[in-house]
């Protein structure tokens, strides 16, 4: 599946394609990734545009304009029709509830490596890197179903998660100074 990139964009990465594959792969098990989907922090639109052609009604919302424009396009590129939505995190969405919750999040600490400031807000998690990801754990179950899961992508540089969240592993990548690894993770205490 081809796309465009902007600069000002996170160019779809080693996560990016580790979170698509695995998405890919657990959709058999996981009939959530066909529901109601919400992608937050979309970028190009890679993860939307896959979990879309397999069949999901995705609503994905990022912060940078740059990228709700380049994901539109992306889109309409692939025929695929997907809600684009700009703003931090579920802010775009409201009170709306979604099968899954899926993420490639910022997760490392700052490094300054980064001259554009949206290309850092993408990468950057927070003074320990976690803290982005910590956020989106807080708020998520006013977003998501009961029984729905959320998908993300952690880096072995980011620092703990909030207690309460049963987790699943799945795919892992090694590199030299770091480990990334998906994880499904779901509230059992979600109202109905």
């Amino acid at each position: 599946m081809g796309y465009q990139v902007d600069r000002r964009v996170y160019e779809p990465a080693e996560d990016s394609r580790l979170l698509c594959a695995t998405l890919e792969k657990a959709v058999v098990r996981f009939p959530e990734l066909r529901g109601c989907v919400l992608e937050l922090g979309t970028g190009s639109g890679i993860v939307a545009l896959m979990l879309a052609s397999l069949g999901a009604t995705v609503t994905a919302t990022d912060l940078n304009p740059h990228a709700v424009a380049l994901a539109r396009s992306n889109a309409r590129e692939q025929d695929l029709t997907i809600e684009f939505l700009q703003g931090d995190l579920f802010e775009p969405v409201g009170d709306r509830r979604f099968d899954a919750i899926v993420c490639n999040p910022p997760y490392l600490p700052p490094g300054g490596d980064y001259d554009d400031r949206w290309l850092a807000l993408a990468v950057e998690g927070g003074p320990s890197g976690i803290e982005f990801t910590q956020r989106l754990l807080v708020d998520a179950p006013r977003n998501l179903h009961p029984k729905g899961g959320v998908w993300l992508v952690f880096s072995s540089l980011a620092g703990r998660l909030p207690a309460g969240w049963e987790r699943e592993r799945f795919d892992t990548q090694d590199f030299e100074d770091e480990n990334l690894c998906v994880e499904r993770l779901s509230h059992p205490t979600i109202n109905i």
